[in-house]
């Protein structure tokens, strides 16, 4: 059985590397790595998809493999998942947009702000952001900020 999960690790000396460094220490070609940009806590994520009878073992045997590659490596969190990470990534930022157009009030709208470099991350696009979890996490909350100002527009205005 093909088992899709998630490990994050967090790695005290992970300050100077980067996706392509954590990638290229660790054996086999079944995992993603994705990017760590600024991450003071040093985490960083995998997405693997591995055949395995237990998923238990399977687990184990990817944790081993960071955690040789990395020996100060701590296990942070995981995810077990039904889909490939890729699938995942595909849904949460369908979401996004839908949560947009549902925000913003339009198609159209939520199209022109997600192409629309905002300050509150950092002058980029919403759009560009959307291509890792922590991307579309920040994303995601400034939407839901959004929604609370517009709430409280709608109430104060009637």
């Amino acid at each position: 059985m093909l088992h899709h999960f998630t490990l994050t690790f967090s790695l005290p000396e992970a300050s100077g590397m980067d996706a392509h460094s954590v990638a290229n220490e660790i054996p086999g070609a079944d995992f993603t790595v994705e990017r760590l940009g600024f991450n003071p806590a040093g985490e960083f994520t995998i997405h693997f998809s591995r055949e395995g009878a237990s998923v238990m073992d399977v687990l184990e045997y990817a944790k081993a493999q960071v955690q040789q590659a990395f020996p100060k490596a701590q296990l942070v969190s995981m995810e077990l998942a039904e889909e490939p990470p890729a699938q995942g990534m595909v849904d949460d930022i369908s979401k996004l947009v839908l949560h947009a157009c549902k925000v913003l009030g339009s198609v159209d709208a939520a199209q022109a702000w997600l192409s629309t470099p905002n300050a509150e991350l950092d002058s980029l696009t919403p759009k560009a952001l959307m291509v890792d979890a922590e991307g579309r996490m920040r994303v995601s909350r400034l939407l839901t900020k959004k929604m609370g100002i517009s709430k409280q527009a709608g109430e104060g205005g009637a």
